[in-house]
C-alpha cells in the first residue's frame, strides 16, 4: 500500500487521515479537485448513502456497478434488489473505494492526453476511463451511444440514446460545470 498512498499523494487523492485542510493550489491538471468526491456523491446519488439505480447494479453514494466495487476489493450480498446485494458497506468504505478507482482512472486519461478536472474524472466514473477518453476525444457529431455501446446506452438512455458526443460533453459540462476537454 505505501506504493499506492505515494502515487496517490502526487496525484492529489487525500487519504482519509490526510485530507487536505484547504484548498491545493492550481496546478498542470493532474490533481483531482478537492471538491469532486462531494460532487460526485451529489450527482451519483443524491448524497444517499444506500442509493439503488433502477437501470443497472448502481448503489452507494458513488453509484458502484456490482463488478467495479467487487474490483475494488468490496464484497457483494445476494440479494439483486438491493443495493450492494444487501450488504451495507459505510460511507468511509465507499469512499476510499471511490479513491482508489479514481487514481487509476487519472492515470489512463493522463496517458491519452485528457485534462483532468471534475468533467473528464465524471466521465471516466460513468464508462470507465478507457471508453471516457475514447468518448472525449472523439469527434463532436460522432454518435455518443455508439462509441459507449448497448449496455451503457441502456442503463442511461436519456443521456446517450440517439445522441452525439457534443450532447454528451454538454450534458458532462451541465453536471460538473467544467468542460471535458
Amino acid at each position: 500500500m505505501p506504493a499506492f498512498n505515494a502515487f496517490a499523494d502526487a496525484i492529489g487523492v487525500p487519504r482519509d487521515e490526510q485530507a487536505p485542510a484547504a484548498a491545493p493550489a492550481p496546478s498542470a491538471s493532474t490533481k483531482v479537485p478537492p471538491d469532486y468526491f462531494d460532487k460526485l456523491a451529489g450527482i451519483e446519488s443524491g448524497h444517499k448513502l444506500y442509493a439503488k439505480a433502477p437501470t443497472s447494479s448502481g448503489s452507494g453514494l458513488y453509484q458502484f456497478l456490482k463488478a467495479t466495487w467487487l474490483g475494488e476489493g468490496g464484497s457483494w450480498g445476494s440479494n439483486a434488489a438491493l443495493p450492494f446485494g444487501g450488504l451495507k458497506p459505510t460511507a468511509e468504505e465507499q469512499l476510499a473505494r471511490v479513491k482508489t478507482l479514481t487514481a487509476k482512472n487519472v492515470v489512463v486519461l493522463l496517458r491519452a492526453g485528457i485534462p483532468i478536472n471534475s468533467a473528464s474524472l465524471y466521465a471516466a466514473h460513468f464508462f470507465g476511463a478507457g471508453k471516457a477518453a475514447e468518448v472525449i476525444g472523439a469527434d463532436v457529431s460522432a454518435r455518443a451511444d455508439e462509441l459507449a455501446g448497448s449496455a451503457a446506452t441502456k442503463a442511461n438512455p436519456s443521456i446517450l440514446k440517439g445522441k452525439t458526443v457534443g450532447d454528451f460533453l454538454s450534458w458532462l459540462h451541465h453536471k460538473t460545470g467544467e468542460w471535458a476537454r
